[in-house]
């Protein structure tokens, strides 16, 4: 095989790659339900990334003696569904699965087990990080100091359960 067939299936596949990347993150934008999330403080600069905000979630620790969950403990790295109902203004767990039941029509996110402990549940979304235009990322470092957090953030979740940060507000 010659260096330029080679090269081109190379070009080729990268290009479904990245077309097929783009396309799943669309589907999430037109299919997705919207939420509302609350976060908590978390410092949110790295001097060697620019400006970007570690986002941390209510829904982030789950205790499990509070929700109905299948298990009382899930092993590190282990893929669960959280599913998320409104109250009042943000929404919250209320459930652990380790598979979105198919007859639920309810708002379910995926994540990924950080760890397990004293039946208290430490989650990873995969959206736990925002980039922000250069120069905003110390007033919203100023917003999440202290107890309270007066940072929100609209996420889209789509049927499957991926989730992707639709807007950030710093209040």
């Amino acid at each position: 095989m010659n260096k330029k067939l080679i090269f081109i299936a190379v070009s080729f596949l990268w290009i479904v790659v990245a077309v097929g990347l783009i396309i799943s993150k669309q589907h999430i934008i037109r299919t997705g339900k919207t939420v509302l999330l609350e976060t908590v403080p978390v410092d949110p600069r790295d001097f060697l990334r620019g400006d970007y905000i570690i986002l941390r979630y209510k829904i982030s620790t789950i205790d499990l003696q509070q929700i109905q969950s299948e298990e009382s403990y899930y092993g590190q790295g282990e893929r669960v569904y959280v599913k998320l109902e409104p109250k009042e203004k943000f929404w919250e767990a209320r459930a652990v699965e380790t598979k979105k039941p198919v007859s639920d029509n309810g708002v379910y996110i995926k994540a990924r087990v950080k760890y397990c402990y004293n039946k208290k549940l430490e989650l990873n979304y995969g959206i736990e990080s925002y980039f922000v235009p250069e120069g905003e990322g110390k007033d919203i470092e100023k917003n999440m100091r202290g107890n309270k957090s007066s940072v929100e953030v609209e996420v889209l979740v789509d049927t499957s359960g991926n989730a992707i940060i639709k807007k950030v507000f710093a209040q």
